[in-house]
Order: C-alpha cells, then sequence, then structure tokens
C-alpha cells in the first residue's frame, strides 16, 4: 500500500524508459543506420521482461521492502500510509513532481553560476601544481 500511495509502483515505468533509452542510445552507437523497426522491438521486450518480472516475482516489493525496512520501522510506516491518505498527503504527492523540478532547475541555474568561478579556482591550481591540461 505504500508502495502505491507514494508512486513506487510507477518506477517499473520509469526504469523501463530509462532502459530502452539506454540500449536505443548504445546500439546507435555502434549501428548509426539502425532501422527504426529496432526501437519498438526494445521497447516491446524490454517492457516483456519488465511486466514479466513484476507480475511472477513481486519485483518492485522484494527490491523496495529492504530499503524501507532499513530506514523505517513499522509504525514509521503506518504513519506514513496514513499521512498518504491524508488531504496534505495528497496534495503533497500531486505536488511533489512539480516542486522537484523546480528545485532541480533552480539548482542547475546555481551551478551554472558557480561554474566560472570553479573553473577559475582549478584553473589556478592546476598552474600552482604545474598541471597542464590544454
Amino acid at each position: 500500500e505504500f508502495l502505491v500511495l507514494t508512486g513506487g509502483d510507477r518506477m517499473v515505468d520509469i526504469f523501463a524508459r530509462y532502459y530502452i533509452e539506454e540500449i536505443g542510445m548504445n546500439m546507435l552507437k555502434t549501428n548509426p543506420n539502425l532501422d527504426k523497426k529496432a526501437f519498438g522491438i526494445i521497447a516491446e521486450e524490454v517492457n516483456s521482461v519488465i511486466q514479466e518480472e513484476v507480475t511472477r516475482n513481486n519485483a518492485i516489493s522484494e527490491l523496495s521492502y529492504p530499503i524501507y525496512h532499513k530506514h523505517l520501522t513499522t509504525e514509521d510506516v503506518v504513519e506514513l500510509i496514513r499521512f498518504y491518505k491524508s488531504p496534505i498527503g495528497q496534495k503533497t504527492m500531486q505536488l511533489l513532481p512539480t516542486i522537484s523540478r523546480e528545485a532541480m532547475q533552480a539548482g542547475e541555474s546555481w551551478g551554472r553560476a558557480l561554474g566560472p568561478a570553479i573553473q577559475q579556482k582549478v584553473d589556478q591550481r592546476f598552474e600552482q601544481e604545474s598541471i597542464k591540461i590544454r
């Protein structure tokens, strides 16, 4: 129930999309003229194998349970389920992707702003240590 409430059950879809993209990109590197049908085949087969694992072996629960158990008590999970079923928990789950995306964008902007200062410091240290990179 906890995985469903928190969207953990959707990790399968995220993993599948990532894996399909990775396989496709790696195949394109070695086969630039790869037939477009190959991407459909990759998607079908990745989804088939993953779905079989999820259905037959309850893979998401089997992978997730030890991780949650390591960090949370049963009472913690009960309280989290209660929270995620509440109106504020539902609102949090609805807004979390937007909040996370905005936080990532802010972090990326901050990182880009720091980039020149970091590069300057690294270049200075390399020069002090007689490290040639160009």
